[in-house]
């Protein structure tokens, strides 16, 4: 019965959320951004804070520095954050007019080091840049500086993807930072976007001379500025056309410390932030941010249900055969028979119609994000495995990150 309920819940609230969020993009896909002159452009400084990180260092400011931007508007600052290997040897080879590099003498954090960075920036807008083999495509920055010509806009976003996914874990994220893409455009257009990620994020540098800078004790820094701009009434802007590849976790452990690390930043900023669950601040707080709480809680619960029961149905019919003396003759005559049975399940049961209405949704998704990332987006394989498995990690990690937000437990950057 809960179940049930549940499910048509989600349903709900799904459809509703999808409509208003479709209603948005196409409103505004058609406009098209002020072009770049080159004249009018505002001076950058691209900040790379960086902490035990020789293996992908040198690839990430050769990216930052293929940057097509003029070379008189554009400084590229390093900052060691006390790193215990040869991330600032290699980043020193790089030292020029352009780059520069600065070694901390002891590991204070992402947000100290990007602070760090904002002192000695000169320029009107800020980039900060992932040291982790983030790729940019020339043209990001030219294409999302344009957008400060809005005089309320204090951020823009790119258009985020995964580089060259490898494996289930990675295909299973490439789906899902492609759905972000749309969504963060949705979000864009309705002057909700909620979350600036840390890869590659361009600032107005004048909002943190006025507000501060980066929260050095805040477990997601970038997502705590976001909530601030939006609490300060400002605009944070999604550009399509401004795609950056980040690497993903390949690893079941490293991949549930990222996302341990980002929900429980997230519940934790929301906290500090529920002022924001206002009609003060629009869709924002009226449709975005409660359809992200109920969405959560909802795909938890159900998730977990739905597994529980189809366990106990598993188990009892096993269960059954056994006692008319049936016997599986090996481990693969078993998993065919969960499989199948699996599929029964499914098939047989009415309210499956709407995960077939999910994945026909979700495909359209892909295929308006595929047209702005079109390296590495073979999509098929991907869509299948996170279909598959997404619903239970990400139970899993919100399980996790709620217990720890909740018992107030200390969570670890790596």
């Amino acid at each position: 019965m809960i179940e049930n309920i549940l499910i048509y819940i989600s349903a709900y609230i799904g459809l509703f959320a999808i409509i208003f969020y479709t209603l948005g993009v196409l409103k505004k896909i058609k406009e098209k951004p002020p072009e770049f002159n080159e004249k009018t452009a505002p001076t950058v400084t691209v900040i790379i804070p960086a902490f035990n990180e020789e293996k992908g260092i040198e690839e990430t400011i050769n990216s930052a520095l293929g940057i097509d931007y003029p070379r008189d508007k554009l400084k590229i600052i390093v900052v060691d954050d006390g790193s215990k290997d040869k991330t600032y040897e290699i980043a020193s080879k790089f030292k020029s007019k352009i780059v520069e590099v600065y070694s901390l003498q002891k590991n204070s954090g992402k947000g100290a080091a990007i602070n760090f960075g904002l002192k000695k920036a000169k320029s009107e807008v800020i980039v900060t840049m992932d040291a982790d083999n983030t790729h940019v495509s020339v043209d990001a920055l030219k294409n999302m500086v344009i957008y400060f010509n809005e005089p309320n806009v204090m951020c823009v976003s790119p258009a985020m993807a995964i580089y060259n996914p490898k494996g289930v874990l990675q295909r299973v994220q490439q789906v899902e930072y492609m759905l972000g893409v749309y969504l963060r455009k949705a979000f864009s257009t309705l002057n909700a976007e909620h979350i600036t990620p840390g890869a590659f994020s361009v600032y107005r540098k004048s909002f943190f001379d006025k507000h501060g800078g980066f929260d050095e004790h805040n477990l997601t820094e970038d997502l705590e500025v976001a909530l601030r701009i939006q609490a300060n009434n400002y605009v944070i802007r999604t550009s399509l056309n401004a795609v950056v590849y980040t690497d993903a976790p390949n690893t079941f452990n490293g991949l549930l410390k990222q996302r341990r690390r980002w929900y429980t930043g997230l519940l934790r900023n929301l906290w500090d932030y529920r002022r924001l669950f206002s009609k003060k601040y629009g869709a924002l707080g009226l449709i975005v941010l409660p359809v992200a709480i109920l969405t959560f809680l909802i795909s938890v619960l159900l998730t977990i249900l739905i597994s529980i029961k189809s366990i106990i149905n598993l188990k009892n019919e096993i269960i059954l055969l056994q006692s008319v003396n049936f016997h599986f003759s090996s481990i693969f005559e078993i998993n065919r028979f969960i499989f199948e049975r699996y599929l029964f399940y499914f098939f047989s049961d009415p309210k499956s119609i709407f995960f077939i209405i999910f994945i026909l949704i979700l495909v359209g998704y892909m295929m308006f994000s595929k047209h702005f990332v079109k390296k590495y987006s073979s999509i098929n394989l991907s869509i299948f495995l996170f279909s598959l498995f997404y619903s239970f990690l990400f139970a899993f990690w919100w399980t996790i990150s709620f217990i720890y937000t909740l018992f107030n437990r200390r969570v670890s950057w790596r």
